[in-house]
């Protein structure tokens, strides 16, 4: 990084994660920052931290207050079972295997249209990973509320330091979890050792722009 960090990356950083993975791993800060906002696993980083048990099962009906979260949760749930790869990008078809960011990216940026950090609505196409979750809680304010975990529904985004989800009801989510769990269900509460935050798209109270919804 030549000693440059952009006002983003640094606001990103104060969330802790960054501090997590080089303390945890001995790594060197600027080097580990600049992985994770490229999308890229840290050089020196283990597995993500993934524990809890995944639900397995579908929803039916998704019935949250929102509907364009609604929209965003049904969205999430036709992707049950597809790979993961950590730092992958789902590509311009969706067939790449990705990691829990990247998920959220496709769904809410590519299949949904709207913004996602970094990308005006309708302008993330998956051919890179995009936004990693330390850019998703950085974002709170321009793209995203914050909201009380009482509050949690379909579509919002339930937020770790090293995770990230899409809730598909105020208990359960989905979200991309291991090489050998894929994307699936479970619930939220427990499921990663971390502080959780609950997000809103800030879109997700509007109407689809048009042409939203999932893309093929």
């Amino acid at each position: 990084m030549a000693g440059k960090v952009n006002g983003i990356a640094l606001a990103a950083a104060g969330t802790g994660a960054l501090f997590l993975w080089s303390g945890i791993r001995g790594g060197h800060v600027l080097v580990n920052l600049q992985d994770l906002i490229q999308g890229r696993q840290p050089a020196d980083a283990g597995a993500n931290p993934i524990t809890g048990t995944a639900f397995a099962g579908t929803l039916d009906t998704v019935t949250g207050p929102n509907p364009t979260g609604n929209q965003i949760a049904v969205d999430a749930l036709a992707y049950q079972g597809h790979c993961y790869r950590f730092g992958g990008a789902p590509g311009r078809d969706g067939s790449g295997c990705w990691d829990c960011s990247s998920f959220a990216n496709w769904v809410i940026g590519h299949d949904m249209g709207l913004a996602i950090p970094g990308h005006k609505p309708g302008g993330y196409d998956g051919s890179a990973h995009g936004p990693s979750t330390l850019l998703w809680l950085a974002w709170t304010g321009t793209g995203v509320t914050r909201i009380p975990r009482s509050q949690l529904a379909a579509g919002d985004l339930c937020v770790w330091q090293t995770h990230m989800g899409i809730a598909i009801s105020n208990t359960r989510m989905i979200s991309a979890q291991t090489p050998a769990g894929g994307t699936a269900v479970s619930g939220i509460d427990g499921f990663i050792p971390e502080a959780l935050f609950c997000l809103r798209l800030k879109a997700a109270a509007r109407p689809l722009p048009a042409g939203g919804g999932r893309k093929k």
